[in-house]
């Protein structure tokens, strides 16, 4: 364990030691890769999947406005961050009281 010793600094001389350790500590520094967030665009049954749904219950949520879907060639997608964003939405709000 190191030692603690008190005596009495000039302030400036205090400001510039603790600049010299924030600054080797920054440098040290190495940022975490970010976390990949969902990207892309999700089938009917890939979001039904994931939010552990049925597709009857994924299109009352789609008819309901809870969920936007998308229509591209005849096909209805899903865009995975909004399905995210919509599913943290519905999680707060089973808590809520009104």
């Amino acid at each position: 364990m190191e030692n603690i010793i008190l005596h009495s600094t000039p302030i400036s001389d205090f400001k510039l030691i603790i600049g010299e350790i924030i600054r080797e500590q920054l440098q040290n520094f190495k940022p975490e890769p970010p976390t990949e967030k969902p990207t892309g665009l999700l089938t009917r049954r890939e979001v039904a999947q994931k939010l552990r749904i049925t597709l009857v219950t994924l299109d009352k949520y789609t008819k309901a406005g809870t969920l936007q879907s998308y229509k591209i060639g005849g096909q209805i997608r899903y865009k995975a961050a909004e399905i995210e964003k919509a599913f943290e939405q519905v999680k707060n709000a089973k808590y809520r009281r009104g």
